[in-house]
């Protein structure tokens, strides 16, 4: 049997030579060339036992020598076993051999795992204040490891690591394995569990702590809602106090220690240390999309006004097509998680084939989460100057009071297959304080179906309807529109709907459009999509419905879903359709 020496600040001595002065590299350009092959094991048996044979991962040192091949070679029929005894094999049989041909080293390692050791006695318990807790109780029911189960060493200890976890979450933070020990008996195969578990005490928050001076203290306490003093402690509940103080955007950093040394009665402090998130925020952008073409953006955020909490965000928008100036002011009130008041002042124009319009709207609203909806209650004043058709100029102002509500549901991930979404809002002007009165509704919704393995089918829909005083009165942009990326594809944006005597489109009071889309995830990355949309915008009467068909792909960027649709329209009425009345929708798409 060959040996191997080490001395203490010297290189391993393998062959008797001289070992390098201190500093000296080893190099040995001869090193010889070596193959190691095991058979008989696949899975996770044979990554263990690469992991394990010291030939395989000695294979390219530049310091291997023959002897120290040798070595290694009589050590490989023992680590191979060790490494599968975690997977419960203590009786695997290794048949190796090492040969030497044309200046090669060839190991084979012929391994027969024969059977696994089986449980055949395991005794599982809680002691402690918490022994007989329902959920530490039904844990250890549900225990991975059996009486007359295979013995797997990796599961055992996953499932214990998991019951001290749980026992922490319960307010046991000073549990741990009492007893922890298996008994294998490699001849019988057979093994004995034994694994006692001490709960501890259970601990409980005496107070949350606020370490900050740029925020009113009980603004802060505003957001810690779902944990308070008095719930038990537990690292659930600790990540549940940072979440949603993260989630303020008052704070880049949210750093929360248990104070143990300060616990009286199992009842511990919790220290909570913030520091402010930069204040202002900028942001530019240029974009395209098929709608308003080529366009510029600006964004600003201001993330704390005041020590209240108050922030404001104004948003530019510059195109050919559509103009937009936006300011907001937003305050907290009750949970500000979920609730706030909000003000805007908005300047808009937009300028289309056949009409514009320049607006000024003031608006209040009051934000809110209903039964997991989205909702705003609000009032707005709006001033605008529009050109419909032919039409003269006309001004006309409305102040107008409205309910919105949305809401989502989305699959994780960047393809979602299944997925809804829907909008609704519901305004009305009265009487003397407006042009004139009008009520108005508007509907959107879609929804996301599996279909084979890959695919998803996108069904999606808009209903819209008013009831105006003096349609001639009513500005464009209350007035319903159909045509574009996200209505009815093959024809431009709001190019559909009713005309005057000139052909022009005015918009009506209604609108009805459907859309049925099919994806399919082919490559990475990249999905294509073919699609079939229709419908109109209306006054009274739908009689025409137009029809838009394509096809296009789809690319699932980290930030979201880039569009691109070629369209056309399928059942022109002035002529029938021609490759020139080919339309590129080109757009972005970020789910919420």
């Amino acid at each position: 049997m060959g040996c191997l020496l080490s001395f203490a600040g010297q290189a391993q001595v393998m062959d008797g030579h001289k070992p390098p002065e201190k500093n000296q590299e080893i190099t040995n350009v001869d090193s010889p060339q070596l193959e190691v092959e095991i058979r008989g094991l696949e899975g996770a048996l044979l990554a263990n036992a690469k992991a394990y044979l010291g030939l395989l991962q000695k294979k390219h040192d530049p310091h291997l020598t023959e002897q120290w091949i040798k070595h290694l070679h009589e050590n490989a029929a023992e680590e191979i076993q060790q490494a599968l005894q975690p997977f419960g094999y203590y009786n695997a049989r290794v048949d190796g051999s090492l040969e030497e041909k044309e200046g090669k080293w060839i190991a084979v390692y012929t391994v027969t795992p024969g059977p696994q050791v089986v449980v055949s006695g395991i005794d599982l318990k809680w002691s402690g204040e918490g022994a007989e807790e329902p959920e530490l109780q039904q844990a250890l029911e549900s225990f991975p490891l059996k009486q007359g189960a295979a013995l797997d060493h990796a599961a055992y200890e996953q499932a214990k690591a998991a019951l001290l976890e749980l026992a922490d979450t319960l307010g046991y933070p000073d549990a741990e394995s009492r007893t922890a020990r298996i008994v294998v008996d490699a001849k019988a195969n057979r093994a004995a569990i034994t694994l006692h578990l001490d709960t501890g005490h259970k601990y409980f928050i005496s107070e949350i702590r606020l370490h900050q001076d740029f925020l009113e203290p009980n603004f802060v306490r505003r957001y810690l809602v779902d944990v308070k003093p008095g719930d038990t402690y537990s690292q659930e509940n600790l990540l549940e106090i940072q979440k949603d103080l993260i989630t303020a955007g008052y704070f880049s950093l949210v750093d929360i220690k248990p104070k143990f040394r300060e616990a009286q009665e199992y009842r511990v402090p919790v220290d909570v240390t913030l520091e402010p998130v930069k204040r202002q925020q900028y942001s530019f952008g240029i974009g395209y999309d098929t709608d308003i073409q080529v366009n510029l953006s600006m964004r600003w955020k201001h993330r704390r006004i005041n020590r209240l909490g108050h922030k404001a965000d104004a948003q530019v928008k510059l195109s050919l097509v559509e103009n937009l100036i936006q300011a907001n002011y937003w305050i907290p009130v009750r949970d500000p998680r979920s609730t706030r008041l909000g003000f805007t002042a908005r300047l808009k124009s937009e300028v289309l084939d056949d009409s514009s319009s320049d607006s000024l709207s003031l608006e209040a609203g009051y934000y809110f989460i209903w039964k997991q909806w989205n909702a705003k209650l609000y009032t707005e004043f709006k001033y605008e100057q529009f050109i419909a058709g032919v039409a003269d100029s006309v001004d006309s102002s409305f102040l107008s009071f409205g309910a919105r509500a949305e809401r989502s549901h989305f699959e994780q991930g960047n393809y979602p297959r299944r997925a809804w979404s829907l909008f609704a809002d519901l305004r009305t002007a009265p009487g003397p304080v407006s042009t004139t009165t009008y009520i108005r509704t508007h509907i959107r919704g879609k929804m996301y179906v599996p279909v084979f393995q890959e695919g998803r089918l996108i069904l999606a829909g808009e209903l819209g309807a008013a009831s105006v005083g003096d349609y001639k009165e009513y500005p464009n942009s209350l007035r319903f529109f159909a045509g574009g990326d996200s209505s009815v594809r093959g024809y431009d944006w709001k190019t559909l709907g009713p005309t005057d005597e000139e052909g022009d489109v005015i918009g009506g009071r209604q609108v009805v459009t459907a859309s049925i889309e099919y994806n399919h995830k082919v490559a990475g990355q990249w999905v294509a999509a073919g699609f079939i949309d229709a419908g109109n915008a209306f006054n009274d009467r739908l009689d025409d419905v137009h029809v838009g068909a394509g096809f296009g792909a789809r690319w699932l960027s980290p930030v979201g879903t880039v569009r691109l649709d070629f369209a056309w329209p399928v059942n022109r009425k002035d002529r029938s359709t021609e490759f020139s009345d080919l339309r590129v929708h080109f757009g972005f798409e970020v789910l919420l």
